[in-house]
């Protein structure tokens, strides 16, 4: 099985629209915010999950969606969030200690614009919070800033292996 992960377009549709061509067939679309605008009238076959960030306050797309979700992927829990409520942009420590809470064992975050993934395993310590499973954690970077490329993440599991890798446009 295998999701795309796209976060913070910023009013590129197109880089979305690109983003998906350059991933070929994948079982979802995960959004994790911010223009959550330009992922409203995308056209794939493949079911399109998305998450508020900080910059998707107004229009009724952006309304019905949560600032957080879970969804299953394969035996795996996986949450998504934009990341800005538990401010990564100051470290991805508190998003980690709060998805352990949650029992997740794939976290995704969004918001920094900065590609980001870590692999910790069970009876990690983050703030506190011990892993009673591993965990893996992956900010795509920006599919909407020229500065990190346009990028965007994949995860992929294969049996009990996950795999996390980034594309660029």
């Amino acid at each position: 099985m295998t999701l795309l992960v796209l976060s913070d377009s910023h009013g590129r549709a197109d880089n979305v629209s690109r983003a998906i061509d350059a991933a070929g067939k994948v079982d979802a679309i995960l959004f994790l915010g911010d223009c959550l605008r330009d992922v409203e009238y995308i056209c794939t076959d493949a079911p399109i999950y998305s998450v508020r960030g900080n910059c998707d306050f107004f229009g009724a797309f952006s309304s019905d969606q949560p600032d957080e979700r879970i969804i299953g992927f394969g035996e795996y829990n996986v949450l998504m969030m934009h990341g800005h409520t538990h401010s990564v942009k100051n470290s991805p420590e508190h998003a980690i200690a709060y998805a352990a809470g949650r029992g997740a064992d794939i976290l995704l975050f969004g918001h920094t614009h900065e590609r980001y993934e870590a692999y910790l395993k069970e009876g990690s310590t983050v703030l506190g919070v011990t892993l009673k499973k591993p965990m893996w954690v992956l900010n795509p970077g920006s599919i909407g800033n020229p500065s990190n490329g346009y990028s965007f993440g994949i995860v992929t599991s294969r049996g009990k292996d996950i795999l996390l890798s980034f594309g660029k446009l």
